[in-house]
C-alpha cells in the first residue's frame, strides 16, 4: 500500500487493520492518519478470548487445544495474553516487556490515537462522531445517512460478535493469574481511561 501512494491518495475515510506500525509507515508529514481505537478492560478481554475460542470452529484459527481446556489453566499457559496491547503498540511481539515500553505506549496512545473504551460505547461512538465529522458525510454506503442513529443504536446496543460466558470476578483465582501476565497492559489501560475522561474529552468541545 505504501508503494502504491495509499496514504496520498485520498481513497479512504478509514482504515483498519491489525498491524499499526505497518499501518503508520503508509503515511507521510503531507498525509498524516489520526488512529482511533476502542480499548477493552485487558482481563476481560482476556476471559473473552478464552471463551470465544473454545467455541469458534468456525474461525481459521481455532484450535483443538481450547477443546477441553480450563479457564485456570488457559491462565496459566503460554496461550493466555502477555500485555497483547503494549506489545501491539511497541511493536515487541516476542521476548519480554520492560518499562521503556509501557512508556512508549502510553506516548503513541496519547499523540497519535482517539481513544474510545468498550464499557463506555456509546460516549466513545459520539466522540468519534463529532471528532471526525462523520454524522456529516456520505460515505455513499448501503446505510443512508438518515438511517445512521439507528444503526449505530442497534450495534451499540445488540452487537452481532457478542459472545455469551461466565463472568469472573475482580479478586478470584482467574483474575489474579490473567493480572500477573498483564501488569503492563493494566498501566496502559488505567492511563487510557485518564485520556478518555480527562484529556481527550475536551477534543470535540473546542
Amino acid at each position: 500500500a505504501k508503494d502504491f501512494g495509499f496514504g496520498r491518495s485520498g481513497l479512504a475515510n478509514v482504515v483498519m487493520t491489525p498491524r499499526f506500525d505497518e499501518a503508520a509507515s503508509v503515511f507521510d508529514d503531507d498525509h498524516k492518519g489520526r488512529c482511533f481505537t476502542l480499548l477493552r478492560h485487558p482481563i476481560k478481554r482476556a476471559i473473552s478470548l478464552f471463551y470465544y475460542l473454545k467455541d469458534a470452529t468456525w474461525e481459521h484459527t481455532y484450535s483443538e487445544v481450547y477443546k477441553n481446556m480450563t479457564i485456570e489453566e488457559f491462565a496459566v499457559s503460554q496461550y493466555a495474553e502477555d500485555n497483547w496491547m503494549v506489545r501491539f503498540l511497541t511493536n515487541e511481539m516476542s521476548g519480554n516487556v520492560f518499562e521503556r515500553h509501557i512508556g512508549l505506549a502510553k506516548e503513541i496512545l496519547e499523540s497519535k490515537c482517539l481513544i474510545g473504551i468498550l464499557d463506555e460505547l456509546k460516549p466513545s461512538f459520539k466522540r468519534f462522531n463529532e471528532y471526525f465529522g462523520w454524522n456529516t458525510k456520505d460515505f455513499g454506503g448501503p446505510v443512508k445517512m438518515t438511517d445512521r442513529g439507528t444503526c449505530v443504536g442497534r450495534v451499540t446496543s445488540h452487537p452481532d460478535n457478542a459472545h455469551s460466558h461466565p463472568n469472573h470476578e475482580e479478586g478470584d483465582e482467574v483474575w489474579d493469574l490473567l493480572m500477573q501476565k498483564n501488569r503492563y497492559d493494566m498501566i496502559l489501560y488505567d492511563h487510557a481511561l485518564h485520556l478518555f475522561h480527562d484529556v481527550q474529552s475536551e477534543l470535540v468541545t473546542r
